[in-house]
């Protein structure tokens, strides 16, 4: 009996009971009908999706080569959707592209939005940097959503076994539904809608997806936090992990001066559940990075020792 079936048979059972539906004798009549019930929403116990889990063959975890970053996520997941956010300048197309570098072997997809695949790989380029191997599209669609996104994911999958896709940035998928069903609705739930949808297809297609995410941030003198994600909550609850990036920075004659130090740091973390902060270093020569946590170590010793004299200073009064 298909799900439907159960929904008919429970509705006209409804309709011939004539007391009321949770007394005796109408859950008796429901309960016979459920008991037939055996098609693709049953319920199952947790017992048994174990057994069912322990059988399959285990998902592989691609290591990003950061060791830190490594230890505290323990690699990224296929069916993951992993959100990268930064303000701008701090950072986040050059830490996807190190990303997709890393892991070359994925045979990654970038879906550029922001700048064209032409000038990313130019700049880098000009600049004498290492150009990652990646897939793109060739053109871009007038309006991108979520199922052209798809297109160009199973397209990967299709002739190159893509494992990792690169969506650069959130702010230019533009997705109201089908037959623009959601034009009326708020910022907030479209994003939601396309969060969801994302994640949808990281599960769908088996795949990781990485999606850089702009913040807008009043005080960039201090690493941003998951308040800092603006216009829906549902950013940071759909993501399987969210990544937030920092770089290092001082104001000079208000002018606000950009080190090559960056600071890795992972807020949320569905999997593991373990958080953590990695530093990295932008090589200029290269446009790679480099793993440099001593800066970063400093760093959260003296916030701790703030804390702690804050703590001392209230606790005298």
């Amino acid at each position: 009996m298909k799900i439907e079936e159960l929904i008919k048979s429970i509705e006209k059972e409804q309709e011939n009971v004539n007391v009321e539906l949770y007394n005796s004798a109408g859950m008796l009549k429901l309960k016979n009908v459920a008991q037939a019930y055996n098609g693709e929403y049953k319920l199952i116990w947790s017992d048994k999706l174990l057994e069912e889990i322990k059988k399959r063959p285990q998902k592989t975890l691609y290591k990003t080569g950061i060791g830190s970053l490594d230890e505290i996520i323990g690699g990224f997941k296929e069916q993951q959707l992993i959100t990268i956010s930064a303000s701008t300048k701090h950072g986040k197309t050059a830490f996807g592209l190190f990303l997709m570098e890393k892991l070359e072997t994925l045979n990654p997809v970038m879906i550029p939005l922001e700048q064209s695949n032409e000038e990313i790989v130019e700049q880098r380029y000009d600049n004498g940097y290492s150009v990652p191997k990646f897939l793109s599209p060739e053109k871009l669609a007038s309006k991108v959503n979520v199922d052209w996104i798809e297109e160009r994911i199973v397209e990967g999958i299709a002739k190159y076994d893509t494992k990792l896709v690169l969506i650069d940035h959130l702010g230019y998928i533009d997705d109201f539904g089908v037959d623009d069903r959601y034009r009326r609705e708020n910022l907030a739930y479209r994003i939601g809608q396309v969060m969801r949808s994302l994640k949808n297809l990281a599960k769908k297609w088996n795949v990781v997806i990485l999606l850089l995410v702009h913040i807008s941030q009043k005080d960039e003198s201090h690493p941003p936090t998951l308040e800092d994600i603006k216009n829906s909550s549902d950013i940071a609850q759909e993501s399987d992990m969210v990544i937030m990036l920092w770089r290092k920075n001082s104001q000079e004659n208000k002018v606000r001066i950009y080190s090559n130090e960056t600071l890795v740091s992972v807020m949320a973390n569905r999997r593991t559940g373990r958080n953590g902060n990695v530093g990295l270093k932008f090589e200029t020569t290269s446009g790679r990075y480099v793993e440099d946590n001593n800066w970063v170590r400093a760093m959260e010793k003296s916030a701790k020792e703030n804390v702690q004299a804050e703590s001392d200073y209230q606790g005298s009064f």
